[in-house]
């Protein structure tokens, strides 16, 4: 994964950038950093809510940001359970048209990568919501039930468990977009939001 990853960040950023982030090693610091600015997306999102992905990553990257040392990348593309796919199409993927388009209609994933982990504060309440029913059961058994972040060292993951196959990473403008329409949803969702 790290080298597809790489060309897709050099691609939506620039080289400068995939250098930076390929030399950034997630430290015991910044492990709490995963946990703190998750822990802050996953309390102004109700549980079991699937398909927002995207907005959550969107604002997760953020938080990041906020609290971090490196810049956070919000991935798009597949996710796998073994040779299952998930979510996602194989072939090309057109994040740059899909991620500029005010509504979002795509069948993929998006995580964030910070460093050499992959953070992902949405599956788990996909997977709670229940379905897919192959997600659900495998979240429940591996990483158990109302959990809310699946963070890990990308060189760790088990090809043969959950398998995150990057297709595009969201520029600055559209990661700024999506923490918009985040903040837009939870104002909806509080009822704050302008009728």
């Amino acid at each position: 994964m790290p080298g597809d990853l790489r060309d897709l960040i050099t691609a939506s950023f620039d080289v400068a950038a995939a250098d930076a982030w390929s030399k950034f090693e997630v430290g015991e610091a910044d492990k709490l950093v995963l946990h703190e600015a998750a822990m802050k997306v996953l309390k102004v999102f109700p549980g079991r809510m699937p398909g927002l992905c995207a907005l959550m990553s969107g604002l997760y990257s953020l938080a990041l940001e906020k609290l971090g040392s490196q810049r956070v990348y919000v991935v798009a593309g597949s996710l796998y359970i073994g040779d299952k796919r998930i979510f996602g199409e194989d072939g090309e993927f057109d994040g740059k048209r899909a991620f500029s388009e005010s509504n979002i209609d795509w069948n993929g994933h998006a995580w964030t990568v910070y460093g050499d982990w992959l953070a992902d504060v949405s599956v788990c309440r996909t997977a709670d919501a229940g379905s897919p029913r192959l997600l659900s059961k495998y979240i429940a058994k591996e990483i158990g039930k109302g959990k809310g972040l699946l963070a890990c060292r990308m060189a760790s993951m088990d090809p043969a468990g959950i398998r995150y196959t990057p297709q595009y990473v969201l520029t600055r403008d559209q990661v700024d977009a999506v923490g918009r329409g985040a903040l837009a949803m939870i104002d909806k969702l509080n009822g704050t939001g302008s009728q």
